[in-house]
């Protein structure tokens, strides 16, 4: 869903403090969790440091996966209990389960219903699709019009039944599922930041799919913002450059997990209004205080005409970056704050 940007210095650069502390770069990642690749940046004192900082957050990286898979059965109730359970009985769940998806009811009604967790029903059947006609691009196929508004029927964010008291989720709904994709990938790192925070890191970057999230400014750079390129959704080029420090910078675009039927491309942001894939943009990214409310916006607000995506940011204090289909851009005043192209 999320392809954002290059952090291209990948050399170990040693730096001193007052007090005589040297510290380095290191970087590492892995694949396996979300769907995407993880890397981690921290300026750590020694290559042991790193290598605890980093254990650490990939098992809560795995850990959070394990949570949030809707496709695999595990030795824990997660997201798929919940959903294979829709219709028949309440789950009890881990209290961050419960935590993200009263965040995600909230972002419903804060987006007017552009951002709803329990599209689930729609987003499986434009996911089946995809993968057969990725799988056979000649006999590609839209799925059927009726399928889909059958599915919308089983979308209704209030049948989502959440008791804080007792731990529990409930659908409602036999055939009612949720998906966090939307959210998922922000929730967890913000976490892993906060931890890494009470560890003592005060330099560093958490990349996931391509968004990222910086603890402090690069000590490369005597503590100024980390340097971000943003990438063009249809070259793959660099198109801005923006300043990131104690901030998100998030990106939603059409250019990732899209199939083509009748040489038309269709990408997987799926407009509840309308149950089709979105085309007001190419991309759009969003810088925010929050990850996780970051990626809300850049979802939203790819879907949303762009004055309506001009209020939500303002709404929220979010800088913007709208890329249009023709490859022009547009960004609000928040945005041209922190970059360094585009007249920041």
């Amino acid at each position: 869903m999320h392809r954002f940007a290059c952090l291209c210095t990948v050399a170990l650069l040693v730096l001193s403090s007052c007090s005589g502390t040297r510290y380095m770069r290191y970087q590492s990642g892995f694949i396996g969790t979300f769907d995407t690749f993880i890397q981690v940046i921290i300026y750590a004192e020694s290559q042991q440091e790193f290598a605890r900082h980093y254990t650490f957050v990939r098992e809560m990286f795995e850990h959070y996966h394990a949570l949030f898979d809707i496709y695999n059965d595990r030795d824990i109730n997660n997201l798929k209990t919940i959903n294979d359970n829709a219709g028949i009985a309440p789950v009890v769940v881990d209290p961050a389960i419960i935590e993200l998806l009263s965040i995600s009811k909230q972002m419903y009604v804060d987006t007017n219903g552009t951002l709803n967790i329990a599209l689930g029903p729609v987003l499986s059947i434009w996911h089946e699709y995809r993968v057969r006609g990725l799988a056979d691009p000649e006999n590609a196929v839209l799925p059927p019009c009726t399928s889909l508004l059958d599915a919308s029927k089983l979308t209704y964010i209030v049948d989502i039944i959440i008791d804080e008291q007792a731990s529990t989720v409930f659908l409602t709904k036999i055939g009612m599922s949720l998906d966090v994709g939307a959210v998922g990938k922000g929730f967890v790192a913000e976490r892993v930041v906060a931890a890494l925070r009470d560890l003592g890191v005060t330099s560093a970057v958490v990349e996931a799919g391509g968004d990222v999230l910086a603890i402090g400014g690069s000590m490369a750079g005597g503590g100024r913002p980390w340097n971000v390129g943003v990438r063009h959704p249809r070259t793959g080029g660099i198109i801005d450059s923006i300043n990131v420090q104690d901030k998100a910078a998030v990106t939603s675009g059409d250019n990732n997990r899209f199939y083509t039927v009748d040489g038309i491309a269709y990408n997987h942001i799926i407009d509840p209004a309308t149950l089709m894939p979105a085309t007001y943009f190419a991309s759009v990214t969003i810088i925010h205080d929050s990850m996780m409310t970051a990626q809300m916006l850049s979802t939203s607000l790819f879907i949303m005409p762009i004055e309506q995506g001009r209020e939500l940011a303002e709404q929220f204090q979010a800088g913007a970056m709208w890329v249009l289909p023709d490859g022009s851009v547009e960004f609000n005043e928040l945005y041209r704050a922190v970059s360094t192209e585009l007249g920041g």
